[in-house]
């Protein structure tokens, strides 16, 4: 079982503090089973005329003092018992939210956000209530019966007891039906919220879009669709566990009917005194809450078993990049690429074939050519976002493989097109590239990636709040605030992936310029669909359907007249044609 996977190790760590909360519950179920068994000797004694009112005084202390003691001991229990299970839950979210941060890019092409946020969230929550609830039910409902049961059998008559357990089999039977119901319609109960939570957070990331293309309304009848989908899943689940409650209460009902006849030809025989009946009947109420707990114990294992299953779904995902590297310091830069054939997972066609390139410590390379031609994907390969089987890529004479992630990603500041930015304030943003950073550091990035006249423009500078993806930021200002993160992190490898393809071309010159200025200081390698960007480049590498098909400088790349003379003079003559446009973008 996937749960038990989990539950295994954990209450090994945690035994002492599972086996005290045991402990607890076990003298709480002793002093439980005192009560009847003290009342039945009560009403004997009153019965007998020998009770006198001090002893009554006394019986009645006595109770209270059992009483209190039950109750600091259940308090007791549920402190140590729930607080463990708690910190389950919080163990769980850091090893997911840490697998997460493992896998590789590829994986979230298959999984949705939304998906893996309804497991982090409804699926560990079902697992901490199985090691929480779940073992208080199964331990304190399985140690009550056990004791009343042994009571009854040993201390006030054997013969009722087996009469009055006859039901019992019979509810056992009904609870296993119910339980594999519970796991199957809970499974997909917890389907249906992820799909719900996956569209809940597709929409308010598309709000712009669904509002531009006046599809509001289609939207809140699709989430309708959806809830009611999901509503009614969560019905199901309910109904199947209501069952459990019906079920109990005939078979307890049963049991008392055969009580009532079998304790009455029993008394009437001199088998039984009226105190010892008394006290079987009390006895027979005390198993209401032992199997009402076996039931809840079912359901709350079937919900932590679909839960669980979910989990690993993610936790037993390949690593497809292994951080086994031991090398934690980046001390050359010199970077050589052989990649003989690259796919990506599930992909037979190459994305990159026969690529061959080194840069020096300080040198600029450009990377062109039409969109999907496999540019970006050699950045990725740099960076380890993916593995390079069929090929090789070293770092200062070092395979990259050698050394940690953590160091290997470092020695590089990546600038992608899509730049991403965190719902909070512009500077908490650019210290993601130095934490360290003061505020004169962050204004002199800011001014490098030219934006410092946005700056003056934000309500409150450095401190304003973006919101989420940048949200309250313009195409060009979230590219230019990623390229004032990567330069203030001043890592001495700077890759940038179509950074400049939302802004100006007067703008594209300045940043250039400013990039230009330390030449030599930082090894660049600059994709771009925008000749104009690497024009100024060392080498140009020009590719095509994953190939290079045409390497050299600016000028040694016009004189051959070929792709890449071709793509230039096209993008000149939309310039001509669009000035305006390129100078308000």
């Amino acid at each position: 079982m996937s749960l038990w996977r989990i539950l295994r190790e954990f209450f090994d760590r945690h035994r002492r503090t599972y086996a005290l909360a045991v402990l607890c519950l076990l003298a709480v179920g002793i002093l439980n089973l005192l009560l009847p068994w003290w009342v039945g000797r009560i009403v004997d004694a009153l019965a007998a005329g020998e009770l006198d009112r001090a002893r009554l005084i006394q019986s009645v202390l006595a109770l209270l003092l059992v009483g209190v003691s039950m109750y600091g001991l259940r308090y007791l229990w549920r402190v140590l018992l729930f607080g463990t299970a708690y910190r389950l839950g919080v163990e769980l979210r850091a090893q997911f939210y840490a697998k997460l941060l493992r896998l590789d890019p590829g994986f979230y092409q298959r999984r949705s956000s939304g998906d893996l946020l309804a497991r982090a969230t409804q699926d560990i929550d079902a697992v901490e209530f199985a090691a929480g609830e779940g073992v208080l039910s199964s331990v304190d409902g399985a140690m009550t019966l056990v004791l009343v049961l042994g009571m009854m059998l040993i201390s006030i008559d054997a013969p009722l007891t087996l009469v009055a357990i006859v039901p019992f089999p019979l509810m056992a039977w009904g609870f296993y039906r119910i339980a594999k119901r519970v796991q199957a319609r809970f499974g997909v109960a917890l389907e249906r919220f992820s799909r719900l939570n996956e569209r809940t957070q597709e929409a308010f990331s598309g709000i712009r879009t669904l509002k531009s293309h006046a599809l509001i309304e289609a939207e809140i009848e699709d989430f309708k669709r959806r809830a009611r989908a999901t509503a009614e899943a969560d019905f199901q689940v309910q109904r199947m566990e209501a069952r459990y409650e019906p079920v109990v209460f005939i078979a307890l009902a049963s049991a008392t009917l055969l009580t009532l006849v079998v304790g009455s030809l029993r008394l009437d025989a001199g088998a039984l005194t009226l105190g010892g009946l008394t006290s079987f009947t009390l006895y027979l109420v005390q198993l209401i809450w032992p199997m009402f707990a076996i039931g809840w114990c079912l359901n709350l294992l079937q919900r932590g078993e679909a839960g669980a299953r979910r989990l690993f779904d993610v936790f037993d995902e390949t690593e497809a990049i292994a951080d086994l590297g031991q090398i934690t310091r980046v001390d050359a830069t010199e970077l050589s690429v052989e990649i003989e054939r690259f796919a990506y997972p599930g992909d037979a066609h190459p994305t990159l074939e026969g690529i061959s390139l080194r840069l020096a410590p300080g040198q600029t390379i450009g990377v062109v050519g039409h969109t999907g031609s496999g540019k970006s994907t050699l950045l990725k390969l740099l960076m380890r976002q993916y593995p390079l089987e069929h090929g090789r890529i070293t770092l200062g004479g070092e395979p990259i493989e050698a050394y940690r992630l953590d160091t290997l990603r470092t020695a590089f500041a990546y600038v992608p097109q899509d730049a991403f930015l965190f719902a909070a304030s512009l500077a908490d943003n650019l210290r993601l590239g130095r934490p360290d950073a003061d505020q004169q550091a962050l204004n002199a990035a800011l001014a490098a990636a030219a934006f410092e006249h946005d700056l003056n423009a934000l309500p409150q500078g450095l401190e304003t709040p973006i919101g989420e993806r940048g949200v309250t930021l313009s195409g060009g200002q979230r590219q230019r605030v990623a390229l004032a993160r990567a330069l203030l992190k001043d890592a001495p490898i700077l890759l940038l992936d179509d950074t400049l393809s939302a802004v100006d071309y007067a703008t594209e010159r300045r940043l250039l310029a400013t990039l230009n200025e330390d030449r030599g200081r930082r090894t660049r390698l600059i994709v771009s669909h925008r000749l104009s960007a690497v024009a100024a480049a060392d080498q140009i590498l020009v590719l095509d359907q994953g190939r290079v098909v045409e390497r050299g400088s600016h000028a040694e790349l016009l004189s051959i007249d070929g792709l890449y003379a071709a793509l230039w003079r096209e993008q000149a003559a939309a310039r001509e044609r669009h000035p305006l446009e390129e100078t308000l973008r």
